[in-house]
């Protein structure tokens, strides 16, 4: 463009273009026009450059997202809420299941159940909370090695009444102080703990609830954030694709070893709930407090190894290494395997093909059976 203005410039520049010129003269005034304003001295890139709008600020980090999931049970929790969770640990509360402790209160608050057998076939939970509380849980009951190598995995404070204290295998002190388990035991601690229902006979007849626990663990520094392994989780699939590797499973019977019994579990798939409800010895099985039917989103049976200890009646479940699994869930079933790598490593579940399988969000219960054990379904 200089160079047009300088031979616009020159004495004669009419005559050289000719009057062919006349138009592109025209065209080149036009442009010049447009291009450089009247009055305007600036070079043509400066007033482009100036027209140019300014880089604008970096935009602000992204706000946390509204609610995070639970890394127990996978419920999602608005992060306010979450935030404050996490100055707690879990709590992992012993709850036995002999028929003169029926019913039991608070298994329906519980975020995770594991269920196994104590010794005699007759079985026992271990309830765990974090994101849930509990007003009432009955009956506590003691401590059995196997359970405590399930609470190291949730970093839980494990709550009981009492122990086997009977040296060898099954000595629960070491077990507790080889992993670092923060222990809230009744028969030391007393009302720490728990308190005794003057009604019932003992040992069926301790009571406790999670805001005396974690009060009692906060005086003993057992306080948060939990460490553990998450499990994968996902939203409900009621009606998802049909998949030759599952199968429908709308009742579900865990017999424990002993058909018929009073630890005979089945359960019942509720499709409007997207869950299943559960009965125990061929009744529906309730809380004490609510009357309400104890239901679970996901059912997770693990076949372990159970073996006689050779002291008294007391048995040891191999929880740790491999073998095979059922995972209930969304009306079907998954047929796969478990693995737990070290004492407090998190149990996992796979499929068939070798992948972790991934729950709904909600309470799990993990049916710990022996591996000779029927489960029909």
């Amino acid at each position: 463009m200089g160079a047009i203005r300088q031979s616009l410039s020159r004495p004669g520049a009419r005559l050289i273009v000719g009057a062919a010129g006349v138009g592109v003269i025209a065209a080149a005034l036009i442009v010049g026009a447009i291009l450089v304003p009247s009055g305007s001295s600036s070079p043509v890139i400066e007033q482009l450059a100036s027209d140019s709008p300014s880089p604008s600020p970096s935009p602000p980090p992204p706000p946390p997202p509204p609610k995070v999931a639970s890394p127990i049970n996978g419920l999602m929790l608005d992060r306010a809420v979450y935030d404050s969770l996490q100055a707690k640990a879990p709590l992992a509360v012993m709850i036995e299941n002999h028929p003169d402790a029926r019913p039991q209160a608070g298994l329906n608050q519980a975020d995770l159940v594991y269920e196994a057998i104590a010794e005699g076939g007759i079985t026992r939970y271990m309830a765990v909370y974090w994101s849930t509380e509990a007003g009432r849980i009955q009956y506590v009951r003691s401590a059995r090695l196997y359970y405590v190598q399930w609470a190291a995995e949730l970093s839980a404070i494990y709550t009981h009444w009492g122990q086997v204290e009977d040296p060898g295998s099954v000595d629960v002190w070491p077990v507790l102080a080889r992993l670092g388990v923060r222990d809230l035991n009744g028969l030391i601690l007393g009302e720490e703990v728990g308190y005794r229902d003057d009604s019932r006979f003992a040992p069926h007849n301790v009571f406790t609830d999670t805001g005396l626990l974690w009060r009692s663990a906060q005086a003993h520094s057992f306080n948060g954030p939990p460490i553990l392994e998450p499990w994968k989780f996902k939203e409900d699939e009621p009606q998802r694709p049909a998949n030759p590797a599952e199968r429908a499973a709308p009742i579900v019977n865990v017999t424990f070893g002993s058909p018929g019994s009073d630890f005979d579990v089945t359960w019942y798939y509720a499709p409007a709930a997207n869950g299943y409800v559960r009965s125990l010895g061929g009744a529906p099985h309730t809380d004490a407090i609510t009357g309400e039917q104890l239901t679970a989103r996901n059912i997770a049976v693990q076949f372990a190894p159970l073996r006689p200890s050779g002291i008294k009646a007391y048995n040891i479940i191999d929880t740790v290494g491999t073998g095979p699994a059922v995972v209930f869930q969304d009306g079907v079933a998954k047929v796969g395997s478990w693995r737990k790598d070290s004492e407090s490593g998190r149990t996992r579940f796979f499929d068939s093909a070798g992948g972790e399988i991934t729950f709904d969000r909600g309470r799990t219960w993990i049916e710990v059976v022996p591996t000779d054990s029927a489960v029909n379904y």
